[in-house]
């Protein structure tokens, strides 16, 4: 296919940013798979089809850590289509395509896929268009594949309907996007001042939703606000339509969302006795939380899965937490309680030797995974350098046993992430470091790029300009002349009580603590590849 599409959309006129969404990466829904008893398809030679991709931001960093895999995106947005098209040609990449297409001409001719994934789709297309998809997920999928889907939900889109009803209303006198946008924000801000919070729950859902904006992209609030087509659904209306395309509901990309643990013991212990399946679990689940938002991994109908996750099936996993201990608190003794936190917001309390030294142990480690073996062998190091002297005692079959069960009941937390695989990257800086040429091609586009784990980065000036030179070539010193050398030619703007610096040692000195810094940042964000 090699057609384009004159059909101009929205997405034309206010482009949808394409970026990294993890929780759709290949590796991300086979291990869900693996958790729960399958036999996913090798990610490494997988086909994966991304209906809805935009201008391929999710899709083309996959091509790029999968090479022996083949890629292919459709969307209907042309502009979005040739960004991604010079983005793949950039790369020089030859195992992904982007197709300027509808949803609705995917056919058999297209193939089979082990992987179809689509996010923010769903939702903002009509009836039919859903029906297409699921069938796709169905009728284009492998026997064994695997197929994601977001979607907006009930209950909690009920609330955030009425809102986005009083946004069309108000932005239907403006013309312009742009402007539309700007008044949308301007209606929730003005509602959110003038209806009181205090034992007023109304004014609370505003100034939550207000609190939400203000966070929020223009290109966001528009597409899922002011479209004309937003289309939520009850969970359990979604798990129909799956099983009546051949499809069932194998979980969600957060593995920790399925749990009931989360709850109180009466709220759990309701769920469980009020519940005859998974469906109604998940579903009077949302009932508690007023979910909002779903990201559903889908198997074909028949797929033997297990929900009865033991530790024994961790043991082809990778571990990686970056959570810290509070409190610069490093004991590893049974006596004394650690707090570790996670930089997303999740925490456990601690008192159990291995599972510190375990968590300490990765937080080094961090962003690099490690297997069973490794983290063993890295634990116990630590438990016998904090004189737990007994830990050499344990036998290996036995300590990993006790690591592997309390590393799933860090995963039931989102403390602990799993994964089977990892990104090719490096965790220490070299003598001549390599931003991974992913890396490197997205951060010339915007003030952000793609790391190795398949992850949004932010970057700021300093190492917008600093990345191209981080190309290998070049050691600390030459890292800090060239970025001297942007500073005197005006690229970069050094200043000091808000006055241009011509100081050369003072330039000098800033930029050796810029290049430091940025390699320290580099490497901890997974951007680093020698």
């Amino acid at each position: 296919m090699t057609e384009e599409i004159v059909q101009r959309t929205s997405y034309d006129d206010v482009p949808y940013e394409s970026n990294p969404f993890p929780q759709t990466h290949p590796q991300r829904l086979a291990a869900l798979a693996a958790l729960f008893g399958l036999n996913p398809p090798d990610i490494q030679k997988c086909r994966v089809l991304e209906m809805g991709c935009a201008s391929g931001g999710n899709l083309i960093p996959m091509a790029c850590h999968f090479p022996e895999a083949e890629f292919v995106g459709v969307d209907l947005a042309l502009e979005q289509v040739k960004a991604g098209r010079k983005v793949i040609e950039d790369l020089g990449l030859k195992n992904v395509r982007i197709e300027n297409a509808s949803i609705m001409d995917i056919d058999e001719s297209w193939g089979k896929f082990d992987f179809v994934i689509s996010h923010g789709v769903f939702s903002w297309v009509p009836g039919e268009v859903q029906e297409k998809m699921m069938a796709v997920c169905s009728e284009n999928l492998t026997d064994g594949g695997l197929a994601y889907l977001s979607y907006n939900v009930y209950p909690g889109w009920h609330m955030r309907g009425m809102i986005r009803h009083m946004m069309l209303y108000h932005t239907a006198q403006f013309e312009d996007q742009p402007r539309k946008v700007q008044q949308a924000r301007a209606l929730v801000d003005f509602l959110a001042k003038s209806v009181p919070t205090e034992n007023n729950y109304y004014g609370l859902l505003l100034k939550s939703e207000m609190d939400l904006l203000k966070k929020s992209k223009d290109y966001y609030l528009f597409h899922e606000h002011l479209e004309d087509r937003n289309e939520p659904m009850y969970f359990h209306q979604f798990a129909e339509m799956a099983n009546k395309h051949g499809m069932q509901y194998l979980g969600e990309s957060d593995f920790s969302t399925m749990l009931t643990s989360g709850f109180s013991k009466e709220v759990s212990e309701t769920l469980k006795r009020i519940s005859k399946n998974i469906i109604q679990t998940e579903q009077y689940m949302d009932f508690v939380r007023n979910r909002m938002f779903r990201q559903t991994i889908l198997c074909k109908t028949g797929s033997a899965v297990n929900r009865n996750v033991t530790a024994g099936r961790l043991e082809k996993f990778l571990f990686a937490s970056a959570a810290k201990a509070q409190d610069d608190l490093t004991d590893l003794s049974a006596e004394t309680r650690i707090t570790f936190k996670s930089p997303k917001g999740p925490s456990i309390s601690i008192s159990r030797p291995i599972t510190k030294a375990a968590l300490f142990a990765l937080k080094e480690a961090w962003p690099r995974a490690l297997g069973i073996d490794e983290l063993a062998a890295a634990a116990k190091k630590k438990l016998m350098e904090g004189g737990i002297k007994d830990a050499e005692k344990v036998e290996e079959a036995q300590f990993k046993q006790v690591l592997l069960a309390d590393m799933l009941q860090c995963m039931t937390i989102s403390l602990v992430e799993y994964h089977l695989w990892q990104g090719d990257f490096v965790s220490e800086i070299s003598e001549k470091p390599k931003v991974s040429p992913l890396g490197a091609v997205y951060a010339k586009m915007r003030p952000r790029t793609v790391n190795q784990r398949h992850e949004t980065v932010p970057l700021d000036a300093a190492l917008i300009n600093m990345i191209p030179l981080v190309d290998g070539t070049r050691d600390k010193a030459a890292l800090v002349e060239g970025m001297v050398a942007l500073v005197k030619e005006g690229v970069l703007s050094l200043k000091r009580e808000g006055k241009p610096v011509e100081d050369s040692e003072f330039i000098q000195t800033t930029m050796e603590k810029v290049v430091e810094n940025g390699l320290t940042y580099l490497k901890n964000n997974a951007l680093l590849v020698a």
